[in-house]
């Protein structure tokens, strides 16, 4: 039984019937601007954790003496 409702809730959220709806000039520029804010947050994280994402980065691939 679980499977079954499982099941059709998936076909059910990949399938949904014609909405007739649209997005209205507000509500793009609104998704727009989270899209800009998350990636100049991911930009920011990655400036600020730059040494570190580098220095592990060198650690990982660089030749062994002892191999």
């Amino acid at each position: 039984m679980k499977f079954w409702v499982g099941f059709f809730s998936i076909i059910f959220l990949l399938f949904p019937p014609n909405a007739f709806a649209y997005i209205d000039p507000g509500t793009g520029s609104f998704v727009f601007q989270m899209i800009i804010a998350g990636a100049m947050g991911a930009l920011f994280t990655v400036k600020v954790y730059w040494k570190k994402i580098s220095s592990y980065l060198k650690r990982l691939f660089s030749k062994k003496a002892d191999q």
